[in-house]
């Protein structure tokens, strides 16, 4: 009987040793048993790591497991420490504080093959501190390249993580992830879907993805990182598929939108209101009114878009007063959850 390929896990770790164990554990419990587990510890210098030991220990008792050490320089580098390390025919990731269910990898790779395709996607439960949420049902998929660009801007289906896929390991020849940037698979896992030509997509959640609490300072800033990587997002979907123009100006337009609503909310008057805010906000404010020409045309940007605009463009002060109203509601609605 032939062995089936070999499956790489690449797993980035850093400062999750309450949850690492779980996570490991999953890994190791998969029905997938061809597997190599990449264990991509960061390291910060002068400082003693629980979760380097906790790696160590898993290492010593499962030969399947390979560790690389490295200082610790972010996601990217870190993901691309895992890539160089991987021996294997495909590519999948688990990160450190997040779990997969024991047979993720065995129906990612049945599809995968199954399908003729060369990445495979699952669905996935956000996992809150008091509840649990699965992926909505829906049929499998056999998709290309444009089609999966239009889900991720439509929000209808899976998005830019490596996490909940099965990759082809040659789809990664040449790709690495860029480790000077935030959001790190947004810049490259738009590539992969189009180098890969074919991908299946199955909704049937097999990955259990931690939703962590942020500070409100990283949520502020998250804005500007997301409005950065989807306009070269956009930029590049276009080019492949340029019927998505009015998508992808729609799915821009919010995200401008949103960086806006934050500034006159966070930083405008504020202490934090530095030259660099100003002059992002500024930016901001010149793509939304250099998409007006546009608007009238395009049926994929609706009424609640239309009127943040104009009140961006000519009423910001009770654009920050709803928004703050908005999230007072969100708030006081959490307290009773």
């Amino acid at each position: 009987m032939n062995e089936k390929p070999k499956i790489s896990i690449i797993s980035i770790i850093f400062n999750v040793e309450e949850f690492l164990p779980k996570a490991v554990e999953s890994m190791l419990a998969q029905t997938y048993v061809n597997l190599e587990i990449i264990l991509v510890v960061g390291i910060r210098e002068g400082k003693n790591s629980g979760d380097l030991d906790i790696c160590k220990e898993y290492a010593a008792k499962d030969p399947r497991i390979k560790l690389v050490v490295t200082p610790a320089k972010g996601t990217g580098d870190a993901r691309n420490q895992g890539l160089d390390a991987v021996t294997g025919d495909y590519i999948g990731f688990v990160d450190g504080d997040d779990w997969a269910e024991p047979d993720m990898f065995e129906k990612l790779y049945v599809n995968l093959i199954e399908h003729n395709a060369r990445i495979s996607v699952c669905g996935k439960y956000c996992e809150y501190e008091d509840h649990s949420e699965p992926d909505p049902a829906s049929p499998v998929r056999d998709m290309d390249p444009g089609a999966s660009f239009e889900m991720i801007l439509k929000g209808t289906g899976f998005f830019f993580h490596c996490w909940d896929k099965l990759f082809e390991a040659s789809i990664f020849e040449g790709l690495r992830f860029p480790d000077d940037r935030y959001l790190e698979d947004r810049y490259v896992i738009d590539k992969a879907l189009a180098k890969a030509g074919r991908i299946v997509y199955d909704t049937t959640p097999l990955y259990h993805y931690r939703v962590r609490g942020n500070s409100l300072s990283r949520v502020r800033d998250m804005a500007e990182y997301n409005t950065d990587a989807d306009t070269e997002f956009c930029d590049f979907a276009c080019k492949t598929a340029p019927e998505l123009r009015n998508l992808a100006d729609s799915f821009l337009l919010y995200d401008h939108l949103t960086c806006i609503q934050n500034y006159l909310l966070y930083f405008k008057g504020q202490e934090s209101d530095n030259e660099r805010m100003r002059k992002r906000y500024k930016e901001h404010m010149e793509y939304i009114r250099s998409i007006g020409k546009s608007i009238s045309s395009n049926p994929e940007i609706g009424r609640s878009l239309r009127i943040k605009r104009l009140l961006a463009l000519y009423a910001p002060g009770l654009l920050a007063y709803i928004t703050r109203k908005h999230v007072e509601q969100i708030a006081e609605n959490k307290k009773f959850q």
